[in-house]
């Protein structure tokens, strides 16, 4: 028989296993249910961009979908009386509200104060009710907001996007997502639909720029989707409701130059995005083109590249004098002689047919102009697959900026600057 003290050691030596098999079995199971729940990366440091991957939230709570300074994307934000709420049993898991929301409406305003709690705060549920605010009582805005403004296609909406496009790319390589490798479909066809573009600070005559590019843009990719104003949204503020926004996407430029960044979309190009994040934007804008431009993508190993350089000899500022831009023209035109490219010289105005400017930049494999809005045309570039795709910008004297550069990074193009701080342009 065994001894009293046997048994004992035996019976706890089984409960010891027991309870580590118990753990373990808890640990297992926690595991598979965080893995299957919030992927989760969080940083409330200045220069960071993170993501929320949480596709299946419950509750009325406000989950922070992805963000980098200056655009944030949000499920389940309250709005009332140019206050927004982000209502969460986790404040810790939000980012810092002045790269999230300032306190200026217009650019060319110096804020005296970029962010107080009556513009944005992050309460929880009880605090919220403290507020005498009822989640429930609240009117809902259904579908995807996007509340942008200010250099607005190269900048605020192209920041926008890329953070809207990144929920479909799984950082950690964990979640089985719709990738441009695995799903034929286009980007639009992949994430929730936008349902209203707002500009909750600017009348309409801010938001269309002299050449109606912004228009013509927003017509041609989201045809149809309504844009809200400041009058629509002063009236909203005035009736003193609760409202709740299914999804918003919050651009405000002056947050994403809080990062100490060149320009305010710079963290949001960092977030990885599918391939053709841009491109499919390029097909909707194409898609009923029959002007005289061939569109056959001409990145393949036997096809010359093809050299635009966009002139702005009839701009009013920011040209070159009449003989250097005729040097110029004979350089290119000289590879053209030999065989080595083919060369486009093109200058356009508001009258030109805004598809056909396009269609040429969607042939271009390396673009050539001097520094001026006319080099946002670069977004319609295909980037050529034998790496050949570049931007020449050229910058006057005392010059030094890399606006059209972030871009082009992130379109995966090659950006040279000319000029500029060293030298000068005859």
């Amino acid at each position: 028989m065994r001894s009293f003290k046997s048994s004992v050691k035996h019976y706890y030596g089984l409960v010891q296993y027991r309870l580590v098999l118990i753990m373990g079995i808890l640990l297992a199971i926690n595991y598979l249910h965080a893995s299957n729940s919030v992927n989760t990366i969080t940083c409330q440091s200045h220069g960071q961009a993170f993501y929320n991957i949480d596709g299946h939230r419950r509750t009325m709570e406000t989950t922070t979908i992805a963000h980098a300074p200056g655009f944030t994307l949000f499920e389940n934000a309250y709005w009332k009386n140019y206050a927004w709420y982000f209502v969460s049993s986790r404040p810790w898991a939000f980012p810092e509200l002045t790269m999230v929301v300032t306190n200026v409406p217009d650019y060319d305003e110096l804020p005296e104060m970029f962010h107080n709690d009556g513009l944005a705060r992050v309460v929880t549920p009880v605090e919220m009710a403290d507020l005498g605010l009822d989640l429930e009582d609240v009117e809902v805005l259904d579908g995807s907001t996007v509340s942008t403004v200010y250099h607005l296609v190269g900048e605020m909406f192209l920041g926008a996007w890329r953070v809207y496009t990144s929920v479909l790319v799984d950082p950690f390589g964990k979640a089985p997502q719709r990738t441009p490798q695995t799903d034929s479909r286009s980007i639009l066809d992949q994430i929730p639909p936008i349902s209203r573009f707002v500009f909750v600070h600017a009348p309409p005559h801010e938001v269309q720029d002299h050449a109606k590019l912004n228009m013509n843009f927003f017509d041609h990719v989201f045809p149809g989707i309504p844009f809200e104003f400041e009058d629509q949204w002063q009236a909203r503020a005035d009736s003193l409701k609760l409202f709740r926004f299914e999804r918003v996407m919050i651009a405000d430029r002056w947050s994403g130059h809080m990062a100490y960044t060149s320009k305010p979309m710079d963290y949001a190009f960092r977030l990885p995005a599918p391939s053709n994040w841009v491109s499919d934007l390029k097909v909707r804008m194409l898609a009923n083109y029959q002007g005289p431009v061939s569109l056959k993508d001409p990145s393949h190993a036997n096809s010359k590249p093809v050299i635009t350089y966009l002139s702005r000899q009839e701009a009013n500022h920011r040209k070159f004098n009449p003989e250097t831009h005729e040097e110029l023209i004979i350089a290119l035109k000289a590879l053209e002689e030999e065989g080595l490219a083919e060369v486009n010289v093109e200058e356009f105005s508001d009258a030109d047919s805004k598809d056909e400017q396009v269609a040429k930049l969607s042939r271009t494999t390396i673009l050539v102009g001097i520094h001026g809005n006319g080099l946002t045309n670069l977004i319609w570039m295909t980037p050529d697959a034998y790496g050949r795709s570049a931007v020449y910008e050229i910058q006057q004297p005392g010059m030094y900026t890399d606006d059209y550069a972030i871009i082009s990074e992130a379109l995966g193009i090659e950006h040279w600057i000319i000029g500029g701080r060293d030298e000068e342009l005859e």
